[in-house]
């Protein structure tokens, strides 16, 4: 439990320091301020969940005793499995920490490394449409990833209960029930979301590497520019790559929901599109490393852009 108590409190703590990171003077709130807004109120919700899956456990473990009864009073009526499974499911509800931690070693035993980034470049001053630009995705850029990553740990813990919930009602409806395989992938997509960010390092070192994309951009050729002009160029590619950065987490995380789907046997799911949400997500993700990999096959790198 210790692993994934440490991600949620670092998941708060760096909360707590972008609401008090500085930033440029307004007449009001920005995106920022809204996001990190929905971060702060959504802070709660885990111990809101740990709440509802001990209530469920305790009204399992009533129910249990009652079959229990039920069975010492006429056996050949009331199987004990039915007071086992309840039983069985009931424990799992209440520990629902030490679930939660197996789901998430499942998918990362801490030998994964987390996605990093390399150093934005370009600063644009002024009132153009290339500092508007820089400035909106500078302003939403942080706040928003911790709050897709707050997201993800949200999915995780209601994906573990959801998977408790079918273990019960497949043991109760036989062949009726939920499919086994859709139960473990329910497992699994919850233990990816928990660790998402290891699972986007796993990705971008399997394509490229290293868990570290790169993101600063320095442009091969300035004959004729001034430093000032550099400087905006610069800027600019930093505000595309944070978007399509955004754009790509968006993507992956959406690829797990639909990897699962296809194991409910959702006929509007299919595993092709649920693998190309992944690995178009984290091409995205790292459109630096893989724009220089294109100018490199195509002997382009001494007149592009370079990323490091």
């Amino acid at each position: 439990m210790h692993r994934v108590t440490g991600k949620f409190l670092s998941i708060v703590t760096l909360m707590c320091l972008t609401l008090g990171a500085p930033t440029a003077a307004h007449a009001g709130p920005t995106i920022r301020n809204v996001l990190n807004n929905i971060s702060s109120s959504s802070e709660e919700l885990p111990y809101l969940l740990a709440a509802l899956s001990y209530m469920f456990g305790v009204t399992l473990a009533v129910f249990a005793i009652v079959k229990f009864y039920e069975h010492v009073q006429n056996p050949h009526q009331t199987s004990i499995w039915e007071g086992m499974k309840r039983t069985m499911a009931a424990s799992c509800f209440l520990a629902l920490p030490i679930v939660v931690e197996a789901a998430y070693v499942t998918m990362n035993d801490g030998t994964l490394n987390a996605v990093a980034l390399s150093q934005f470049s370009g600063a644009t001053a002024g009132s153009g449409l290339d500092a508007m630009m820089q400035q909106l995705m500078d302003d939403m850029h942080d706040p928003l990833l911790w709050v897709m990553n707050g997201f993800c740990y949200l999915a995780g813990i209601t994906l573990v209960l959801v998977g408790i919930s079918r273990l019960l009602k497949s043991s109760q409806e036989g062949p009726r029930g939920p499919g086994g395989i859709g139960t473990l992938m329910t497992f699994i997509v919850a233990g990816a979301l928990l660790s998402v960010d290891a699972m986007m390092g796993a990705w971008s070192s399997s394509l490229f590497g290293s868990n570290v994309v790169q993101n600063t951009a320095g442009l091969s050729y300035t004959g004729g520019m001034t430093a000032a002009e550099v400087d905006h160029v610069h800027g600019v590619i930093s505000s595309i790559l944070i978007f399509m950065m955004i754009l790509g987490w968006v993507s992956f995380i959406r690829g797990w929901f639909i990897i699962r789907d296809v194991a409910e046997g959702n006929h509007n799911a299919s595993l092709m599109a649920g693998i190309t949400h992944l690995f178009g997500g984290a091409l995205a993700v790292n459109l630096g490393p893989l724009m220089n990999v294109v100018q490199e096959t195509l002997g382009l790198s001494g007149y592009g852009v370079s990323f490091t």
